[in-house]
């Protein structure tokens, strides 16, 4: 494993407070505090009794609810951009013109792309999954599995970029797209996931196609990838396998 510090999409997970809030006119409500603008003053809010979002002046409120919405408001996260390169390289078994031996390398590159927000003491897990060849010969072969899972700290500096290179991995695999297909894995894909200091996930990504929308509407999906061990037999949404 080597770790570089040089000095790229994930997307912040929101968190949101519901408070009741009073203007200056005496009128309350109950209110999701969604964000607030420190330069601007503004504040961004939805309504829970319609779901109404809207921004607003953080001084029309009374003096008591702006120093809640103040306590209660997100803080704002480092905007961490990601992307994992992975190669892939081949060799036969022996004299064997389908049974390959394939090693895999991945490098993930995490860019804070933030103009004063630094992200320090964080830590991410790439996984790599493989897939079963025997779906070629039977359908109900069609499963995953965990080929590799490494986790490494990550700190990085508003406008710099770090680096991690995984343990290159082998695995083994018949590489006939017929019905004569013994089996093996194949590599799928990568997930990424960036924990915060306090161990919340920050972001998850993926190259894996019906999961990509997913994991970008809900970066919490993170938290049950995390329970998965290296060996572990998955389905194509990463759930753990159980038959």
């Amino acid at each position: 494993m080597r770790i570089i510090f040089i000095g790229i999409l994930l997307l912040p997970l929101v968190l949101m407070a519901e408070i009741e809030v009073t203007d200056t006119q005496g009128r309350s409500m109950t209110v999701d505090i969604l964000s607030f603008n420190k330069t601007t003053r503004e504040v961004k809010l939805r309504r829970t009794s319609d779901s109404a979002v809207f921004s607003v002046s953080l001084d029309v409120f009374a003096s008591e609810s702006q120093a809640e919405i103040l306590k209660v408001a997100p803080r704002p996260k480092a905007n961490l951009l990601s992307k994992v390169s992975v190669s892939r390289r081949r060799r036969d078994v022996k004299d064997s013109f389908y049974m390959e031996i394939q090693t895999i390398s991945a490098k993930a590159i995490i860019e804070n792309d933030s103009r004063d927000l630094d992200f320090a003491d964080g830590e991410g897990t790439l996984f790599l999954i493989a897939r079963e060849t025997k779906r070629y010969a039977n359908r109900d072969e069609d499963y995953g599995k965990v080929l590799q899972r490494e986790s490494f700290p990550i700190s990085v500096k508003s406008g710099e970029v770090f680096e991690f290179e995984n343990t290159p991995v082998q695995t083994k695999y018949d590489s006939d797209k017929d019905y004569t297909n013994v089996g093996g894995w194949e590599y799928y894909g990568w997930v990424l996931i960036i924990q915060k200091a306090d161990g919340t996930v920050h972001t998850t990504a993926t190259s894996i196609g019906n999961l990509q929308k997913e994991v970008e509407e809900n970066p919490e999906l993170g938290v049950a990838f995390l329970k998965l061990k290296e060996e572990e037999l998955v389905e194509k949404n990463l759930e753990r396998r159980t038959k």
